[in-house]
């Protein structure tokens, strides 16, 4: 029933979340680039339990009924008063989702076109950098990766030109525009749920100050580093489609509090870093294939029980 998978993925992908967001309060000592992975893995692992949903056990609900009345000689009947609201909410779903995979498809294509307008400005060691008509540093590109810098990028200094590439050269080499597809095809999957809404911010947060470690671990001073974010966020002029990691004064606040309390001894991950990610994947994997259960000594005295079974089955009575 359609009811059941809804419920099935509301309940499965909230737990995975939350899950994550626990482990992020753990391993609020730990790098950035561990948390980022956490934040990753539990909005991907979120993101797959509508798909995983379609054949592995859901979750079922019961509905406690007086002993001798009519609807136990009748379970269909419970079912008619929620008969239209799975699919009105399932068709509400697909319109947010659809909804933000058009504001992605957007954003892909303005990035497309500064990418094919942009010039050669010279070969970065972990990616080729270009000029373009963008208004903020990027790196975009899976397969072949592309470090495009603004227009006035021919102007600015060897320190600041150097504290930039290495931030963007730590996004190629992490691997972050595959990150950020996951990410978006997550928050498209699970746009009404908060929880999602928070996880996404973290993974855009954590990714970003991954890489300004990466750039204080290369030697720039935090002081030089953090005129070099403040220069390029008056710089910044629009982030609606492309993105941009100082689109708000309290994100580049955030950033730059950052710079200045981290510390290069955090780095080292421990036995406890260790396992966090094994573990949240034992977790999804469990939670997605558990199917609920309500123990017998649960069920009230003088009751019966109808539930409603996955794959659409027809209602069962327990006495």
């Amino acid at each position: 029933m359609l009811e059941t998978y809804l419920v099935s993925v509301v309940m499965k992908s909230t737990i995975l979340l939350a899950a994550g967001l626990l482990l992020l309060r753990c391993l609020r000592g730990q790098s950035a680039a561990i948390r980022h992975l956490v934040c990753l893995t539990a909005l991907g692992s979120s993101a797959v339990v509508p798909a995983l949903a379609l054949w592995l056990p859901q979750w079922s609900y019961f509905v406690a009924i007086p002993t001798g009345t009519v609807a136990v000689l009748n379970p269909y009947r419970l079912g008619s008063a929620f008969h239209h609201w799975p699919a009105m909410l399932a068709m509400l779903w697909a319109v947010g989702a659809i909804a933000l995979a058009i504001r992605a498809a957007g954003g892909w294509l303005i990035l497309r076109r500064a990418r094919r307008g942009s010039i050669h400005f010279l070969q970065g060691e972990a990616a080729e950098v270009r000029i373009g008509n963008v208004s903020t540093p990027l790196t975009c590109g899976v397969l072949k990766p592309l470090i495009i810098l603004p227009r006035n990028a021919w102007e600015w200094d060897a320190s600041r030109l150097r504290a930039v590439l290495l931030h963007e050269s730590a996004h190629v080499l992490r691997q972050d525009c595959l990150a950020k597809h996951v990410a978006q095809v997550s928050r498209a999957l699970l746009w009404w749920n908060p929880l999602a809404r928070m996880m996404s911010a973290r993974v855009d947060q954590e990714q970003e100050r991954a890489c300004d470690e990466a750039v204080l671990w290369a030697g720039v001073a935090p002081e030089d580093y953090a005129r070099a974010l403040l220069d390029t966020a008056r710089e910044c002029s629009s982030s609606l489609l492309l993105g941009c990691a100082m689109s708000s004064s309290s994100v580049l606040r955030a950033r730059l509090e950052h710079l200045f309390v981290w510390r290069p001894e955090v780095r080292p991950a421990t036995r406890r870093t260790a396992l966090a990610i094994p573990l949240l994947l034992a977790l999804m994997t469990c939670v997605s294939c558990a199917a609920k259960r309500m123990p017998q000594s649960q069920i009230m005295p003088g009751t019966n029980l109808v539930q409603y079974n996955a794959r659409g089955a027809a209602p069962r009575l327990h006495k």
